[in-house]
Protein backbone atom coordinates (compact mmCIF):
# COMPACT_ATOMS: atom_id res chain seq x y z
CA UNK A 1 0.00 0.00 0.00
CA UNK A 2 2.97 2.32 -0.11
CA UNK A 3 2.05 3.21 -3.35
CA UNK A 4 -1.46 4.78 -2.38
CA UNK A 5 0.77 6.50 1.06
CA UNK A 6 2.13 7.91 -1.63
CA UNK A 7 -0.68 9.10 -4.09
CA UNK A 8 -1.91 10.50 -0.84
CA UNK A 9 1.38 12.65 -0.36
CA UNK A 10 1.65 14.16 -3.50
CA UNK A 11 -1.84 15.20 -2.77
CA UNK A 12 -1.63 16.90 0.32
CA UNK A 13 1.97 17.85 -0.05
CA UNK A 14 2.18 18.97 -3.12
CA UNK A 15 -1.35 19.34 -5.18
CA UNK A 16 -2.85 20.93 -1.82
CA UNK A 17 -0.58 24.00 -1.20
CA UNK A 18 -0.28 24.82 -4.74
CA UNK A 19 -3.76 25.02 -5.60
CA UNK A 20 -3.67 27.40 -2.84
CA UNK A 21 -0.97 29.48 -3.61
CA UNK A 22 -2.00 29.79 -6.78
CA UNK A 23 -5.39 30.83 -6.16
CA UNK A 24 -3.80 33.54 -3.42
CA UNK A 25 -2.34 34.62 -6.44
CA UNK A 26 -5.28 34.82 -8.26
CA UNK A 27 -3.53 32.52 -11.27
CA UNK A 28 -7.36 30.76 -11.63
CA UNK A 29 -6.04 28.21 -14.25
CA UNK A 30 -3.12 26.84 -12.30
CA UNK A 31 -5.03 26.36 -9.00
CA UNK A 32 -7.70 24.83 -10.78
CA UNK A 33 -5.31 22.46 -12.19
CA UNK A 34 -3.85 21.57 -8.86
CA UNK A 35 -7.03 21.33 -7.47
CA UNK A 36 -8.45 18.79 -10.01
CA UNK A 37 -5.13 16.51 -9.45
CA UNK A 38 -5.30 16.65 -6.29
CA UNK A 39 -8.71 14.82 -6.62
CA UNK A 40 -7.07 12.15 -9.48
CA UNK A 41 -4.90 11.09 -7.02
CA UNK A 42 -7.44 9.88 -4.78
CA UNK A 43 -9.26 8.24 -8.09
CA UNK A 44 -6.10 6.56 -9.28
CA UNK A 45 -6.79 4.17 -6.16
CA UNK A 46 -10.56 3.24 -7.49
CA UNK A 47 -9.50 2.76 -10.87
CA UNK A 48 -6.63 0.45 -9.84
CA UNK A 49 -9.46 -1.48 -7.86
CA UNK A 50 -11.37 -1.39 -10.76
CA UNK A 51 -8.76 -2.90 -13.17
CA UNK A 52 -7.95 -5.42 -10.32
CA UNK A 53 -10.39 -6.24 -7.74
CA UNK A 54 -13.82 -5.66 -9.01
CA UNK A 55 -16.18 -3.86 -11.26
CA UNK A 56 -18.29 -2.18 -9.17
CA UNK A 57 -15.38 0.10 -8.48
CA UNK A 58 -15.75 1.76 -11.83
CA UNK A 59 -18.67 3.57 -10.37
CA UNK A 60 -16.93 4.82 -7.68
CA UNK A 61 -14.12 5.72 -10.26
CA UNK A 62 -16.89 7.65 -11.76
CA UNK A 63 -17.99 9.60 -9.22
CA UNK A 64 -14.71 11.10 -8.13
CA UNK A 65 -13.76 11.86 -11.71
CA UNK A 66 -16.62 13.51 -11.84
CA UNK A 67 -15.51 15.32 -8.62
CA UNK A 68 -12.60 15.98 -10.05
CA UNK A 69 -13.87 17.98 -13.69
CA UNK A 70 -16.31 19.72 -11.02
CA UNK A 71 -13.43 21.06 -8.94
CA UNK A 72 -11.98 22.38 -12.20
CA UNK A 73 -15.21 24.12 -13.43
CA UNK A 74 -16.26 25.39 -9.84
CA UNK A 75 -13.25 27.95 -10.16
CA UNK A 76 -14.96 29.54 -13.38
CA UNK A 77 -18.50 28.47 -12.87
CA UNK A 78 -20.80 27.94 -10.03
CA UNK A 79 -23.31 25.99 -11.35
CA UNK A 80 -21.29 23.85 -13.85
CA UNK A 81 -18.98 22.60 -11.11
CA UNK A 82 -21.98 22.21 -9.20
CA UNK A 83 -24.48 19.85 -11.64
CA UNK A 84 -20.71 17.95 -12.34
CA UNK A 85 -20.33 17.68 -8.01
CA UNK A 86 -23.93 16.11 -8.15
CA UNK A 87 -23.12 13.68 -10.84
CA UNK A 88 -20.44 12.32 -8.81
CA UNK A 89 -22.65 12.38 -5.86
CA UNK A 90 -25.02 10.34 -7.60
CA UNK A 91 -22.31 7.55 -8.47
CA UNK A 92 -21.41 7.41 -5.18
CA UNK A 93 -25.12 6.17 -3.44
CA UNK A 94 -24.88 3.97 -6.72
CA UNK A 95 -22.17 2.29 -5.69
CA UNK A 96 -22.81 2.79 -1.80
CA UNK A 97 -25.89 1.10 -2.25
CA UNK A 98 -24.50 -1.96 -4.22
CA UNK A 99 -22.14 -2.27 -1.35
CA UNK A 100 -24.98 -2.10 1.25
CA UNK A 101 -28.56 -2.45 0.08
CA UNK A 102 -30.89 0.54 1.46
CA UNK A 103 -32.79 0.10 4.57
CA UNK A 104 -34.16 1.93 7.38
CA UNK A 105 -30.54 3.02 8.49
CA UNK A 106 -29.84 4.68 5.50
CA UNK A 107 -33.36 6.41 5.35
CA UNK A 108 -32.84 7.72 9.44
CA UNK A 109 -28.99 8.89 8.59
CA UNK A 110 -30.47 10.91 4.83
CA UNK A 111 -33.20 11.97 7.34
CA UNK A 112 -30.73 13.80 9.86
CA UNK A 113 -28.63 15.08 7.63
CA UNK A 114 -31.61 16.79 6.31
CA UNK A 115 -33.14 18.14 9.02
CA UNK A 116 -29.24 19.35 9.79
CA UNK A 117 -29.29 20.76 6.49
CA UNK A 118 -32.67 22.53 6.62
CA UNK A 119 -31.91 24.32 9.66
CA UNK A 120 -28.56 25.58 8.67
CA UNK A 121 -30.22 27.10 5.33
CA UNK A 122 -33.34 28.37 7.52
CA UNK A 123 -30.66 30.22 9.87
CA UNK A 124 -28.89 31.29 6.47
CA UNK A 125 -31.91 32.40 4.43
CA UNK A 126 -31.15 36.09 3.84
CA UNK A 127 -27.42 35.46 2.69
CA UNK A 128 -28.87 32.62 0.36
CA UNK A 129 -31.40 34.71 -1.22
CA UNK A 130 -32.19 34.02 -5.13
CA UNK A 131 -30.54 30.56 -5.16
CA UNK A 132 -31.92 29.13 -2.66
CA UNK A 133 -33.18 26.16 -5.10
CA UNK A 134 -29.76 25.54 -6.22
CA UNK A 135 -28.84 24.99 -2.78
CA UNK A 136 -31.68 22.91 -1.85
CA UNK A 137 -31.04 20.37 -4.90
CA UNK A 138 -27.38 20.15 -4.00
CA UNK A 139 -28.00 19.90 -0.57
CA UNK A 140 -30.84 17.23 -0.88
CA UNK A 141 -28.25 14.96 -3.13
CA UNK A 142 -25.57 15.41 -0.85
CA UNK A 143 -27.64 14.16 2.32
CA UNK A 144 -28.67 11.16 0.50
CA UNK A 145 -25.06 10.32 -0.57
CA UNK A 146 -23.84 10.59 2.97
CA UNK A 147 -26.75 9.15 4.45
CA UNK A 148 -25.53 6.00 2.47
CA UNK A 149 -22.36 6.67 3.32
CA UNK A 150 -23.03 6.96 7.03
CA UNK A 151 -25.61 3.99 6.86
CA UNK A 152 -22.41 1.18 5.49
CA UNK A 153 -21.43 1.19 9.19
CA UNK A 154 -24.12 -1.38 9.16
CA UNK A 155 -21.58 -4.01 7.30
CA UNK A 156 -19.64 -3.91 10.23
CA UNK A 157 -16.51 -4.17 7.85
CA UNK A 158 -13.30 -1.39 7.99
CA UNK A 159 -14.66 -0.50 4.27
CA UNK A 160 -17.92 0.32 5.43
CA UNK A 161 -15.94 2.35 8.65
CA UNK A 162 -14.40 4.00 5.86
CA UNK A 163 -16.92 5.33 3.69
CA UNK A 164 -18.92 6.01 7.18
CA UNK A 165 -16.15 8.29 7.65
CA UNK A 166 -15.69 9.60 4.10
CA UNK A 167 -19.10 10.41 3.63
CA UNK A 168 -19.08 12.45 7.06
CA UNK A 169 -16.23 14.39 6.05
CA UNK A 170 -17.62 15.51 3.04
CA UNK A 171 -20.65 16.56 5.11
CA UNK A 172 -18.84 19.07 7.07
CA UNK A 173 -16.43 20.00 4.34
CA UNK A 174 -19.47 21.14 1.83
CA UNK A 175 -21.05 22.44 4.93
CA UNK A 176 -18.28 24.59 5.80
CA UNK A 177 -17.99 25.84 2.25
CA UNK A 178 -21.33 26.83 2.21
CA UNK A 179 -20.84 29.20 5.39
CA UNK A 180 -17.67 30.02 3.58
CA UNK A 181 -19.26 31.18 0.52
CA UNK A 182 -22.01 33.18 2.87
CA UNK A 183 -19.90 34.65 5.09
CA UNK A 184 -15.98 36.54 6.21
CA UNK A 185 -13.75 33.35 6.49
CA UNK A 186 -9.68 33.84 7.27
CA UNK A 187 -7.60 31.07 5.23
CA UNK A 188 -7.45 28.96 7.73
CA UNK A 189 -10.95 28.05 6.87
CA UNK A 190 -10.10 27.48 3.26
CA UNK A 191 -7.25 25.19 3.94
CA UNK A 192 -9.68 22.99 6.94
CA UNK A 193 -12.38 22.37 3.96
CA UNK A 194 -9.75 21.15 1.11
CA UNK A 195 -7.70 18.85 3.78
CA UNK A 196 -11.23 17.61 5.16
CA UNK A 197 -12.53 17.25 1.13
CA UNK A 198 -9.22 15.40 -0.27
CA UNK A 199 -9.66 13.24 3.34
CA UNK A 200 -12.97 12.24 2.27
CA UNK A 201 -12.06 11.28 -1.20
CA UNK A 202 -9.12 9.27 -0.12
CA UNK A 203 -10.96 7.21 2.45
CA UNK A 204 -13.57 6.28 0.12
CA UNK A 205 -11.35 5.57 -2.67
CA UNK A 206 -9.02 3.30 -0.10
CA UNK A 207 -12.35 1.79 0.61
CA UNK A 208 -12.06 0.29 -2.79
CA UNK A 209 -9.09 -1.37 -1.98
CA UNK A 210 -10.64 -3.48 0.31
CA UNK A 211 -12.90 -5.36 -1.71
Amino acid sequence: MLWAAGAFALCMLVCLPLFMRYKRQMNYRLAASYKAIGTLCAAALALTAAIRLDPRCWICFAGILLHATADWFLEFNIFVGTGLFMAGHICYIAFFTQLVPPGPLHLICTLILIAVTAYMFFRWRKEIGKIISLYAVYGGILCLMSGCAIACLSAGTLQGQLIAAGGALFYISDAMICARQLFTADRSVDWTIMILYYMAQFLISFSCLMM
